[in-house]
């Protein structure tokens, strides 16, 4: 199965869990936050909610940023 790449601008939909619906979403760049706050990833690539501006989905392709963020975190 091929992964899909998407690109910043490209469209989509997600539940936003803080519009508590089904939004329509941009993806952008953006820093995100670890769940647990200790530490973010910095510049990748993300939906982005259209109506509240907040991070509602992280696509398959920006894994590796984050993997490499997570163990660059202080033990």
């Amino acid at each position: 199965m091929k992964m899909k790449l998407y690109e910043e601008g490209e469209k989509s939909k997600a539940i936003c869990h803080h519009c508590k619906q089904l939004v329509n979403t941009t993806f952008a760049r953006r820093d995100v936050p670890f769940s647990d706050g200790k530490g973010d990833v910095k510049n990748i690539l993300a939906a982005v909610c259209d109506v509240c501006d907040h991070v509602v989905a992280i696509p398959a392709q920006s894994t590796p940023a984050i993997c490499n963020a997570t163990s660059s975190l202080p033990s």
